[in-house]
């Protein structure tokens, strides 16, 4: 599958929102990253659909001051040209009264935490669509003589 701008601007415009609606009162650390990773997964999933290959990346929380912190993920991808592609964003600052007092003390002294972003595992509702995409292009590559043989269960005469 071609890379095309009009595919990797839909891409990017897939991230715009990454943050939002992300963050609940009283959150820990691991919460978070769980949140995040599940959500990055599908990121993943939806850019190797556009025929991207995913090579590696990592997600941050971000001390900013002792009222806000921020979340942020750099992901990198490879088209079928070898050119590299890099997904990046980052969210709103947010409020540190959203963290529970022991994350929110953990950043504050880390000032950085950092999270390597894997490959997700392929998902069995993955690898269904991608059947059936493969049988849906099996299907138009057959020729009349087997379409024929198909519907008529008879084999025409050679």
């Amino acid at each position: 599958m071609a890379i095309t701008k009009q595919s990797m601007d839909m891409v990017i415009e897939s991230v715009k929102d990454f943050f939002k609606n992300l963050i609940n009162p009283n959150m820990k650390i691991e919460d978070i990253a769980e949140v995040v990773a599940s959500r990055l997964d599908n990121v993943i999933i939806e850019h190797e659909k556009q025929g991207l290959h995913y090579s590696a990346g990592k997600f941050y929380i971000k001390y900013i001051d002792e009222k806000n912190f921020q979340l942020q993920f750099e992901m990198f991808f490879k088209d079928n040209d070898d050119k590299w592609h890099k997904l990046a964003n980052e969210s709103e600052l947010r409020d540190m009264s959203l963290l529970e007092i022991g994350a929110a003390k953990t950043l504050d002294k880390l000032k950085v935490i950092e999270f390597p972003i894997s490959a997700p595992e392929i998902k069995p509702e993955v690898i269904e669509e991608k059947t059936a995409e493969e049988k849906a292009a099996a299907e138009e590559n057959k020729t009349v003589e087997e379409k024929f043989d198909e519907l008529t269960g008879v084999k025409p005469e050679k």
